[in-house]
């Protein structure tokens, strides 16, 4: 995921409510949701064999962001989507435990948000130089994309939960659109809230204000696929919309 709005025991029917949209290149194949593993269901990175969000039956669950890094990622290091699915073979405090036990150093940057309705953790993994640290977070309404949250230089998190905190109050049947709402958003942020990028990178501040809408769109790179979670002790909902969620519906998915 680029996106992933995790709120922790917030909604009155749902201890944790996941609202997230999978941002990469669209020439990188994948499928949608299906069983991963057993009792842990979503969607799979053809070439790399991982995925972004994973669901446990029993209502935990484990995602991953990229950490936007302007230096050469490595090929030869281990996959970072290999990890959700690995957490997911623990339980409760277990999960925060084989996270913080991971070497950071065999992974390209990225961020982990997991948890249940008893607890849910963001960890932040950075390769060079090798550093780790797990968060445990209070209950609210948590946005990560590509940074730590709270991050000032990704303004579309602010953004995000603004649109999604009325879903928190509403029904389910209500919230839903709410959340798909919110993950079809394409307003960019002011000129001033956007930085400039390094010499090293290879495009302007106009590319890096596209990416700071909530739903992407550029000719080659932009929003695959969105999803919509509720959990409890189960898995209570599952939408799934395959493409840009701002045209594209989003559909029960059967587990």
């Amino acid at each position: 995921m680029c996106t992933i709005a995790v709120a922790f025991r917030v909604h009155p029917d749902h201890p944790v409510v996941l609202a997230a949209n999978r941002d990469e290149f669209y020439a990188r194949p994948a499928t949608g949701p299906g069983e991963l593993a057993p009792g842990i269901f979503g969607g799979r990175d053809t070439i790399a064999g991982g995925t972004w969000l994973a669901l446990r039956e029993d209502g935990a669950f484990a995602a991953v962001t990229n950490q936007r890094n302007f230096m050469p990622r490595y090929g030869d290091r281990k996959s970072r989507g290999e990890v959700p699915v690995q957490i997911l073979a623990h339980r409760g405090e277990e999960m925060a435990a084989f996270v913080r036990a991971l070497d950071p150093a065999q992974y390209n940057d990225g961020n982990f948000v997991f948890g249940d309705r008893d607890g849910v953790w963001v960890a932040y993994l950075r390769a060079e130089p090798a550093t780790l640290e797990v968060v445990a977070l209070d209950r609210g309404l948590h946005v990560l994309t590509n940074d730590k949250l709270g991050s000032p230089d990704f303004p579309r998190a602010d953004r995000a939960a603004a649109l999604m905190l009325p879903a928190m109050h509403a029904p389910w049947r209500d919230a839903v659109p709410i959340l798909a709402r919110a993950l079809g958003d394409h307003e960019q942020p002011r000129a001033d809230q956007v930085g400039d990028p390094p010499p090293c990178a290879p495009y302007g501040k106009d590319f890096l204000a596209q990416l700071q809408a909530i739903c992407i769109h550029t000719p080659a790179y932009g929003t695959r696929s969105s999803s919509i979670v509720a959990l409890s002790t189960k898995i209570d909902a599952y939408l799934h919309a395959e493409g840009h969620p701002c045209t594209n519906p989003f559909v029960e998915v059967k587990l």
